[in-house]
């Protein structure tokens, strides 16, 4: 290290460490970085120099049956080979993506070129988590190219800002004007430099030693059949390869100890190629393993390809992707020019003069954009074109894998559904819909589609707006709007629930019934029941009854099983709009959540807070359901439950205001009582006083007419508001506030009109006042500041 760090170049070191390379030898280890352009490029020459028998890939051994996948010229990248494993404690998935300029993918193609065979050699992705602690989400392991205290030291003495600026100038733009012989040696220097700086444990840990014993236990074995091996491999492996490894008499053996592998069934392991996409390739989207920008890349891949030559490939990638961000920009009317286009240009040569490149890359590339598409300041505001920029160098290009791969069917039913409803899945773009339920009976399908593939988690797709009734929320809107997304995760999590069901309607079936079956509680078991209506299973809502039964009898969770009723209630009350089956079911489940609710009931008088007003929306449902002819029958039951809450002397303000004004109407009797009630509070004690707020929240929400049928109501608040000091007022504030939000516009308009008039004022007095004096609206502006100032100490404090 000390050596590389009293030079500039990596170049010099690579000199003093190259070695002539022997292709008679019966191994060729290739170094490489997974996805890079440079190893892709050299690779092909490599194999055309050495013509070895077999060619050998890091990958995981299990899927060599993908390999034909791979090498078909129907199958467009970027691609991913995903691999699964499943013990009894979890289920465990990991990406093994490929793109064009991946040497790997590369070294497939070209061994089907040639007629040669091609293997993975790697430890099956389930055999490196039973024999390590490593929890992969993949099998790559670049990162620890890139993460060294090796690295760090180099940034500071090549002044580059970090390993993916160091990459680019001596690998990426360098090393495609090298000689193949001196790449490697190139390569080998740096990955012996950085494995020297990683810790034996660290090694162990992550599965590079017990991956290692494996591939070299492969090679040895293809060396013996095929006679001349290429072993494509990460540059980080080769020396622990290498040491595992004897060459006699012109034949390798293995010297390691051997590896012992487990007897894991095909149900709890395997691998299934996938579309995959450039953004989930992408190093700054979390691949561990990937480079920046692969879009970018791919651009320079393609320039190599069509020219044959590196002269010049990264100059005319960049001038592609300033000019793809200027009609990009312009397109949303962004100040974005051809002349700016040149600049930039201009300026990502001159960088790249100034900081000793051969040619600008992507970091000339971000720099110039930054310095000549952004006028002014670089903000939110005037960023976007460097967004545009991002967009464009990570690449939108989703895969296509050919006819002939294997595949669950259940991916296939979700491609022709998306086909059929018109989702656009050959792009990483996001999309939108709208849908109309009640007027387009294939928008209804549609909805029952997107639902169904919200409830087995894939990722797909969103719902913006719309009514939502797992939530019980705006439940009258009759239009859905839909944001959704293809990805590589998205077939992923197809691929895992692919034993459920062949169909993506049968899938998220088979997985409701099984959800609903282990639902312990009311609150649980009626909300899986309104998924279930939401994906269209109505005809299942019927079979739900015998487990809802013995759910509502094990169930003594008062708000589980007041939230249950309310699920109930809304899928019996939607039975016609919704084109359901005959509600009888649920009318009797009601029935049963009814009784046990109201038995439960009186013993919530006592409750505060938040569960105060939950019980407050409750009681309302149990009174609104006992107004339909079905249910008439239980409303003697109610108000004796309602009477036996009242009675309990505990029984919260809040609550008990709810509760009398639900027996608002009656008759007189109640409406006095009601009256004395809210005497008791607003006219009582000063501890009385102070509940009057929450009282009044309660009485309003349930019978706000209140205020205007009973004359001397609205006196007695005023008279209240009067008597209150101002610190005691802002206690109560916050739950006047609420009380009269229930309140219509109209109905606040009268109440300020007679309020008005108990004050000899008419209301439009109301809407005048004195002018605020300038020394006032200075002094409100200072204490603004002052209690910003001191929120923002407090909050660095914390």
């Amino acid at each position: 290290m000390e050596q590389l760090l009293r030079g500039q170049e990596i170049s010099e070191v690579s000199g003093r460490n190259r070695e002539k390379l022997d292709f008679s030898a019966p191994t060729l280890f290739f170094p490489v970085r997974h996805h890079s352009p440079v190893c892709a490029f050299h690779l092909q020459k490599a194999i055309a120099a050495y013509e070895p028998g077999c060619i050998l890939i890091e990958g995981p051994a299990n899927a060599g049956e993908m390999i034909p996948v791979l090498a078909h010229k129907d199958t467009k990248a970027p691609v991913a080979l995903y691999y699964f494993y499943k013990d009894k404690k979890e289920d465990y998935k990991c990406y093994y993506p490929f793109l064009d300029c991946s040497p790997e993918l590369v070294a497939v193609r070209e061994a089907e070129r040639r007629e040669i065979p091609a293997r993975f050699i790697d430890l099956p992705y389930g055999e490196i988590l039973l024999g390590t602690q490593a929890r992969k989400q993949t099998v790559n392991d670049d990162y620890l190219l890139s993460r060294s205290k090796y690295i760090k030291l180099l940034c500071e003495k090549t002044n580059l800002r970090s390993f993916d600026e160091i990459w680019e100038k001596y690998f990426e733009i360098g090393g495609l004007f090298m000689e193949t012989e001196a790449f490697m040696a190139q390569m080998n220097a740096y990955c012996s430099l950085l494995r020297s700086h990683t810790p034996q444990e660290e090694l162990k840990e992550d599965g590079c030693l017990l991956r290692e014993q494996y591939m070299a236990e492969q090679i040895a074995k293809a060396c013996r059949e095929y006679g001349k091996v290429l072993v494509v491999t990460g540059g980080f492996h080769v020396d622990g390869l290498k040491g595992l490894l004897s060459e006699k008499d012109g034949e390798l053996s293995y010297v390691g100890d051997k590896v012992k592998l487990h007897n894991i069934s095909s149900e709890n392991q395997g691998v299934y190629p996938l579309s995959y996409s450039m953004e989930a390739a992408d190093a700054q989207n979390g691949y561990a393993s990937g480079m920046l920008s692969p879009g970018f890349y791919q651009q320079v891949w393609e320039g190599i390809a069509e020219e044959g030559s590196p002269v010049g490939v990264y100059e005319k990638a960049v001038l592609h992707q300033l000019v793809s961000t200027g009609r990009a920009a312009r397109r949303k009317k962004e100040a974005v020019s051809s002349y700016d286009e040149i600049c930039a240009l201009m300026m990502a040569k001159d960088l790249a003069a100034l900081r000793g490149k051969r040619e600008p890359g992507l970091f000339e590339l971000r720099d110039a954009a930054l310095s000549s598409f952004v006028k002014g300041e670089c903000n939110p505001s005037t960023d976007l074109p460097l967004r545009l920029l991002q967009e464009i160098n990570t690449g939108r290009q989703v895969g296509e894998l050919c006819a002939d791969a294997p595949r669950p069917h259940l991916l296939s039913d979700f491609e022709e559904k998306c086909k059929k409803y018109g989702f656009k899945i050959q792009t990483a773009a996001r999309g939108e819909v709208e849908l109309s339920l009640f007027t387009k009976k294939r928008h209804l399908e549609m909805s029952r589609f997107l639902y169904q593939m919200e409830f087995l988690e894939t990722g797909f797709a969103r719902r913006l707006k719309g009514a939502d009734l797992v939530n019980r929320r705006d439940k009258n809107r009759i239009r859905e709007i839909w944001s959704y997304r293809f990805s590589s995760q998205v077939l992923a999590a197809l691929v895992d629930v692919s034993m459920a069901g062949g169909t993506v309607r049968d899938a998220a079936r088979a997985q409701l019934l099984k959800a609903f079956e282990k639902s312990a509680g009311s609150r649980d078991a009626a909300r899986l029941m309104t998924q279930g209506f939401l994906m269209g299973f109505l005809k299942e809502q019927a079979g739900f009854g015998a487990h809802m039964d013995e759910v509502l009898a094990k169930d003594g969770d008062f708000f589980s099983l007041a939230e249950g009723f309310s699920h109930l209630r809304m899928l019996y009350e939607l039975k016609e709009l919704y084109q359901t089956e005959d509600a009888g079911e649920l009318s009797r489940l009601l029935g049963i959540a009814f009784q046990k609710i109201v038995q439960l009931l009186p013993s919530m008088a006592g409750v505060k807070d938040r569960q105060q007003w939950e019980c407050m929306e409750h009681c309302l449902s149990l009174y609104q359901i006992t107004g339909k002819a079905q249910f008439a029958g239980f409303h003697p039951v109610l108000l004796e439950s309602f009477e036996r809450l009242l009675g309990d002397r505990e029984v919260s303000p809040g609550l008990e205001g709810a509760v009398l004004g639900l027996l608002h109407g009656y008759d007189g009797e109640i409406d006095e009582r009601i009256r004395e009630t809210a005497a008791g509070y607003l006219e009582g004690t000063e501890k009385q006083r102070s509940k009057s707020g929450e009282f009044l929240r309660g009485l309003f929400y349930t019978a706000r007419d209140f205020i205007f049928a009973r004359q001397g109501f609205l006196p007695m608040i005023d008279r209240l508001l009067k008597e209150l000091s101002g610190e005691d007022f802002m206690k109560l504030l916050p739950e006047l506030r609420q009380a009269f939000g229930y309140f219509t516009p109209l109905e606040i308009d009268r109440i300020a009109r007679e309020a008005a008039a108990l004050n000899g004022a008419e209301k439009k007095a109301l809407f005048k006042g004195r002018s605020v004096l300038p020394a006032e609206y200075e002094y409100g502006e200072a204490l603004d500041l002052y209690a910003r100032g001191r929120r923002d100490r407090r909050g660095t404090a914390e």
